[in-house]
C-alpha cells in the first residue's frame, strides 16, 4: 500500500510539474502584455492583443491537459475530445487534425486524446495527424512530418516496463499513456519510419 501511494505520489508531481511547463509561456505571455501596457509608446490595443491571444491559448491548453489527465476526462465523450485537440493544434497554426469517426467507446476517449497528444509532440515541424477509429475498438494515430519522431526516452516507456523512480516530466506522458492502454484491457504498439509515426491500440 505504501508502494502504491509513493508511485502515486511520484506521477502527480511529474504531471503537474509537465503542465506547468507547457503553461508557463502563454502566461509569460500575458504578463508581457500587461508589461507593455505601462510603457510609454506603445498602444494599449496591440499591448491587449497579445494578452487576449496568451489567454486563450492558456485556456485552451488547460481544457485539453483537463480531459487528457484528469478525471473530467473519464466522463467526457469523444467528439469533446476531438474538439478539445483540434482548437489547440487550429490556434498554433503547425498541425492539421483529421479525425474519422468520433462514436467510440467512452472509455476509450481519454485514450485516444493522449495518443493524439503524444503524436502531435513527435511533430516538431507541424505536420499532419490522421486518427482512425474502427468498430471492433482498434484505434490508430498515425502522423506525417518533417523530421516526424518520437524521442528515444518516450518511445522506451511507451514500449516497455519503467519504474516511475526513472521517469521525469518529460517522459511522464508516455508512461500515462502506455498504463491507459493497458487499463482499458488493450496494448499500445509504437512505429515509426522516416518521416511517419504511428501508435496502434488494440
Amino acid at each position: 500500500m505504501e508502494q502504491d501511494r509513493a508511485v502515486e505520489l511520484i506521477l502527480i508531481e511529474l504531471i503537474s510539474s509537465r503542465i506547468c511547463h507547457d503553461l508557463v509561456g502563454p502566461v509569460g505571455a500575458v504578463n508581457a502584455g500587461a508589461e507593455l501596457m505601462g510603457e510609454a509608446g506603445v498602444a494599449d490595443d496591440e499591448a491587449l492583443a497579445l494578452m487576449r491571444k496568451s489567454g486563450l491559448e492558456a485556456a485552451r491548453r488547460l481544457q485539453l491537459f483537463r480531459l487528457a489527465f484528469g478525471r473530467a476526462g473519464n466522463s467526457v465523450d469523444s467528439r469533446s475530445m476531438r474538439d478539445a485537440a483540434a482548437q489547440s493544434f487550429d490556434a498554433e497554426g503547425k498541425v492539421a487534425l483529421k479525425w474519422n469517426d468520433v462514436s467510440i467507446d467512452p472509455a476509450h476517449g481519454r485514450l485516444v486524446l493522449n495518443m493524439v497528444m503524444l503524436a502531435r509532440e513527435a511533430l516538431p515541424f507541424g505536420g499532419e495527424i490522421n486518427v482512425v477509429c474502427e468498430s471492433n475498438g482498434r484505434i490508430s494515430v498515425n502522423a506525417s512530418g518533417k523530421r516526424a519522431a518520437f524521442r528515444p526516452e518516450i518511445e522506451n516507456v511507451m514500449k516497455n516496463e519503467v519504474p516511475p523512480e526513472a521517469l521525469d516530466p518529460r517522459t511522464v506522458h508516455g508512461f500515462f499513456l502506455r498504463n491507459l492502454a493497458h487499463r482499458t484491457g488493450g496494448t499500445l504498439s509504437v512505429l515509426q519510419d522516416d518521416g511517419n509515426i504511428a501508435l496502434i491500440y488494440v
